[in-house]
């Protein structure tokens, strides 16, 4: 959120909505004061934390439903247009032109950066009636035209199509997103949603873009500072925060070791990548 303010036009203010889980007022206080050290205008609201029996039949994440609340923002914020970002990014471009682009009956807009080919839920995409080559994105990033969205009733198909295919969601609310909206959607230019991995070559990546750290570890996991090939920006970022030093050191963080266990696969995928590096394979 600070670099995204940092790097917002002069002129533009920015109304922030929050859905919070486990957020403590002493978190929220350093999250006002990490926004303050930009000294740039901006309003922060607090939306109210979800009922999950609304997603009743909805595949959760690591046990949790957080990642179905984007799709409940439509109907919870009272604006025009919306621009939805993941938690696992950085905003290095200026977000301004987004809410001025010409999106005409499009409900929502995405960076699409593939095909439904080359997805881990192909299976599922073409069984609901898809094409190989069909266009695919990652839905970290979504513009929602919020007045098409409620003229064309898009919550009710989201929550009517995710209770249906609920069990086959693969990549949860990415999978259900992709199978409404892909291949009728408003599309971004890919720098607002630049995905990198952990073995991303950090000099492929835009100096000019919206960076979304995608799979794990990321570089706030343990030994993500090693581990990520492109965790030094994210440092750099984390050092203009309000957040005390202690608070910066993974190790010393809880939640990173509760979250260790659910992440070992993509250790294991690092480690065997780096060997297979180093031999030469």
């Amino acid at each position: 959120m600070s670099s995204l303010l940092r790097n917002l036009a002069e002129g533009y203010s920015a109304r922030f909505y929050l859905i919070l889980t486990g957020f403590t007022e002493q978190k929220l206080a350093l999250l006002r004061k990490t926004l303050d050290k930009t000294q740039r205008n901006y309003s922060l609201h607090l939306l109210e934390t979800a009922d999950t029996s609304i997603f009743s039949g909805f595949p959760d994440l690591h046990g949790s439903y957080a990642t179905y609340y984007r799709l409940l923002l439509p109907e919870l914020v009272n604006e025009d247009r919306l621009l939805y970002l993941d938690s696992d990014l950085r905003v290095n471009i200026d977000i301004a032109p987004l809410f001025e682009a010409e999106m005409g009956s499009h409900a929502a807009g995405f960076a699409v950066d593939g095909v439904v080919a080359g997805t881990l839920d192909r299976d599922f995409q073409l069984s609901v009636g898809r094409a190989p080559d069909d266009p695919s994105f990652n839905a970290g990033v979504v513009l929602m035209n919020l007045i098409e969205w409620r003229r064309q009733g898009c919550s009710e198909k989201v929550f009517a199509f995710g209770r249906k295919w609920g069990a086959q969601l693969v990549n949860r609310d990415q999978s259900l997103l992709n199978a409404l909206f892909a291949n009728d959607c408003y599309q971004l230019e890919t720098r607002f949603n630049t995905t990198v991995k952990a073995t991303t070559d950090p000099r492929t990546v835009p100096a000019d873009a919206i960076v979304h750290y995608i799979g794990s570890p990321k570089p706030w996991d343990i030994g993500g500072r090693w581990m990520h090939a492109c965790a030094r920006p994210w440092f750099h970022e984390l050092r203009k925060t309000a957040v005390p030093l202690p608070q910066r050191t993974t190790w010393l963080d809880r939640y990173a070791w509760t979250r260790l266990p659910k992440i070992l696969g993509g250790y294991r995928r690092i480690l065997k990548w780096r060997i297979s590096r180093v031999l030469g394979k």
